[in-house]
């Protein structure tokens, strides 16, 4: 799959001519998760399903003259949060490249939509692991190291500068796993197999090209 994805981001580069014009800029927003973490017994092993988080960092877009297709890529410091119980949160940190293809439609001189879709890889930084206890009880969450996911979106460019936009991240990849341990301080101990989670993301973002 990680291959599939490599191969999938080539292609996209690929089809851009040397008569493409450039444009760069820097790109924020808001991630609004859902991390999808079922417990053992079914129930959620969070009290809550969606948790919001940042993400900033400099892109650059590539796009060909009259059709209006192009390649946009980015280099983002992202941040999504994982609150594991009321009083524990554990940040879950990336470095996130998202290449997309896109298409723009414009609607006169000083404005146009578009669609973009394309995958989308993390490095994660910071602390990958947390141990949290919860009475008798211990609570294991370990992230993965990197992941994939596929992004597909659309939004609006205005004056030539700004871009405005919906994006959503679908997991491609598990976001990492949960460990529940029951029990493992009073000689009754029932480890339970771990859980994936996975975390798919709405995002709202604000790009200021140059």
């Amino acid at each position: 799959m990680k291959k599939a994805l490599v191969i999938c981001s080539l292609a996209l580069l690929s089809f851009i001519p040397a008569s493409a014009q450039f444009s760069w800029g820097i790109r924020g927003g808001l991630n609004l998760v859902n991390n999808d973490i079922t417990a053992v017994n079914g129930e959620s092993a969070t009290d809550k399903d969606s948790y919001t988080g940042f993400f900033i960092g400099p892109m650059a877009e590539l796009q060909i003259p009259i059709i209006g297709i192009g390649v946009d890529a980015a280099l983002l410091y992202s941040q999504k949060g994982l609150e594991i119980s009321d009083e524990e949160t554990m940040k879950n940190q990336s470095l996130a490249i998202p290449v997309s293809l896109k298409y723009s439609l414009g609607l006169g001189n000083f404005a146009a939509v578009y669609f973009a879709a394309g995958p989308q890889l993390d490095f994660k930084i910071g602390d990958l692991d947390r141990e949290y206890k919860d009475g008798n009880d211990v609570k294991e969450f370990a992230l993965e190291k990197s992941t994939w996911s596929i992004n597909v979106g659309a939004g609006v460019k205005l004056i030539n500068h700004i871009q405005a936009g919906v994006n959503y991240n679908i997991p491609v990849s598990k976001e990492g796993a949960y460990k529940f341990t029951e029990n493992p301080t009073v000689g009754t101990a029932i480890d339970h197999e771990p859980v994936d989670i996975k975390a798919s993301t709405l995002q709202f973002q604000l790009t200021w090209t140059f």
